[in-house]
């Protein structure tokens, strides 16, 4: 008996790349290929618009097995949920989060603590909980092995971490005495590429150093006469995930198949890598803070079909103090609602054969061990890393690299949240672990350029009674600027800018005469260009002759308008924004 086999395809004629060309070349209708169509990553990586079989190498391997780019694990499944808590969440939000579902605690405690302290912050917390502590919190470490002997944890059951900085001379020791106490589960170093990403690494940087930290480990461990494999097993890589899921889901995939390039050359054999991802501090915001709730599940999902072996998740007010109640519970049930209700993590590498994924896991893999090579040469990564901060602020500071929210679509109506300062909390904390309780809160968050604006507006306003304003001088009924009125109005507000608008003026002498009673000192022409034409010069010369000192208009610049400045796509909204500000005070 013959099986009929159904073609999906069988219906339609093959069509080639060449075919697809030609149809996209009709739409551009002269427009330059990859200016229209293909952008490129911070780490120089070109993203096309379509991917073929063509554009992978190819990688046979399956999960579980080498170089472990599909996965660290043959079998799969649930990922670890593990949420951060410190001095500052407290002892009631810890025992919140376990029993609202998370399975292991991350403490933050970045100064002296005691037995005593993490008795009562862990109080009522089940001996079996996985414990681990974040990166720079070593001072906890006899504390907690001292809090384990007091909860009767046997050695061998002892679960956690102590997160110690793979660089410290001192870890090949601490790995030795663990595995002589029969500590076999217990992790002891992490690599933290995350504060590499918070200081605004690429994805190949944050690859590439996260190596570099590794190798250390390892060199630390042989000096200890550890013996790699096994010290391999006592190490986590801790990295971000952020708002491009792709990038993060082709970072994962290429971290384990990279520290598995690593593990052969030092003659280890198949090592699989422990990662750890945390949703990325720099995506945070202060304003409109309801938007991370998107941010962080994009960052989750991404996490979590990259393969994650654990991930914490910020609470969306982490930026803007200790988290409340709500906050804890909306970062966990993200997680829970991927993994419990969305099953993603029933499928292993749901991404793989994405010719996209692929392309891009070889192209991460291939510039991250390119920068290693560089940085095991004496090369500077810090000067890397500011370049790339300083390429990311640029496209921040025009809205190439929009923010929801912040520099798109700000409300200037909204309610501010307050939360109780992270500084105000615990005993005797410094300043700059103050801000760093939770792993989720960056010094370099992107949002802040234009928040320090809005915060400014704010201030004024409250000294005031009125919010700065700026007049629009809108030419012609509503059909005709109100797009430009528009654009005017939401470029503003990301400034914490109100505007006194109107319906529209008939003439210049009518737009001028309006602003002079309003006792605004600035001024926006807004209208459309066949009105730009015949109005835009009277309206920009009769403004000025009434006595307005500053006038833009919504527009490409244009000399013979005669404006003091423009606002357009593409502009450095930041810098006028900045100036409008010293202009208004």
């Amino acid at each position: 008996m013959s099986v009929k086999v159904m073609s999906l395809a069988g219906d339609f004629d093959l069509v080639g790349r060449e075919q697809w060309m030609d149809l996209v070349t009709k739409v551009l209708k002269g427009a330059h290929f990859d200016k229209a169509l293909t952008h490129t990553t911070y780490d120089g990586i070109q993203i096309q618009p379509l991917y073929t079989g063509a554009d992978h190498a190819g990688d046979d391997s399956l999960p579980g097995q080498f170089p472990f780019t599909r996965g660290s694990d043959a079998v799969g499944g649930v990922w670890q949920v593990r949420q951060a808590h410190s001095r500052a969440t407290g002892n009631s939000a810890v025992l919140e989060d376990l029993a609202g579902g998370v399975d292991a605690i991350e403490l933050h405690i970045y100064d002296e603590t005691s037995l005593a302290e993490l008795q009562e912050l862990l109080i009522g917390v089940p001996v079996t909980v996985p414990i681990m502590l974040a990166p720079g919190s070593e001072v906890a470490i006899s504390p907690l092995c001292e809090l384990w002997e007091s909860w009767g944890v046997p050695k061998e059951d002892t679960a956690g971490g102590f997160g110690m900085n793979p660089r410290d001379p001192q870890v090949g020791e601490v790995v030795t005495k663990t595995l002589s106490l029969g500590c076999e589960s217990l992790l002891v170093a992490t690599v933290n590429a995350a504060a590499l990403a918070d200081q605004g690494a690429t994805e190949a940087q944050e690859l590439a150093g996260s190596l570099a930290d590794g190798v250390a480990y390892l060199r630390h461990c042989e000096q200890a006469d550890v013996d790699l494999a096994v010290a391999a097993g006592k190490l986590e890589f801790r990295y971000t995930a952020g708002v491009d899921q792709f990038l993060t889901i082709a970072k994962l995939r290429a971290a384990r198949r990279l520290w598995a390039r690593v593990a052969q050359a030092c003659g280890l054999g198949p090592v699989a890598q422990r990662q750890h991802v945390v949703t990325a501090g720099t995506i945070m915001t202060r304003r409109d803070p309801w938007v991370n709730m998107i941010r962080t599940t994009v960052a989750c999902f991404a996490a979590a079909v990259g393969g994650a072996n654990s991930v914490s998740v910020s609470p969306f007010d982490a930026a803007i103090g200790v988290p409340d109640p709500l906050g804890l519970r909306i970062a966990r049930n993200t997680q829970l609602l991927l993994r419990e209700e969305s099953h993603i993590g029933q499928v292993i590498d749901p991404a793989g054969g994405s010719y996209y994924v692929e392309s891009l896991t070889d192209a991460l893999v291939t510039v991250a061990w390119g920068l290693f090579q560089e940085i095991s040469a004496g090369a500077s990564l810090d000067e890397r890393i500011t370049l790339a901060r300083s390429a990311r602020a640029k496209d921040i500071a025009t809205r190439k690299l929009p923010l929801t929210g912040i520099s798109e679509f700000p409300d200037l109506a909204e309610e501010t949240l307050t939360r109780l300062p992270w500084a105000e909390q615990g005993s005797q904390v410094s300043s700059q672990a103050a801000t760093s309780q939770l792993p989720q809160v960056s010094h370099h968050r992107l949002a802040a350029c234009f928040e320090a604006l809005r915060d400014a507006a704010d201030e004024s306003t409250n000294a005031t009674g009125q919010r700065p304003q700026v007049f629009l001088a809108s030419l012609g009924p509503l059909a005709v600027h109100n797009v430009r009125s528009t654009f005017a109005t939401n470029f503003l507000a990301a400034g914490g800018i109100g505007v006194m608008a109107s319906e529209g003026f008939a003439s210049a002498e009518l737009a001028a005469q309006a602003w002079a009673d309003s006792g605004s000192s600035l001024a926006v022409v807004c209208a459309s260009d066949a009105m730009y034409q015949d109005h835009a010069a009277t309206t920009v010369s009769a403004l000025k002759a009434a006595g307005c000192r500053h006038v833009l208009l919504a527009g490409r610049p244009d000399d013979r308008w005669g404006a003091d400045g423009y606002i357009y796509l593409g502009c450095d909204v930041l810098a006028v924004l900045q100036d409008i500000h010293k202009r208004l005070s």
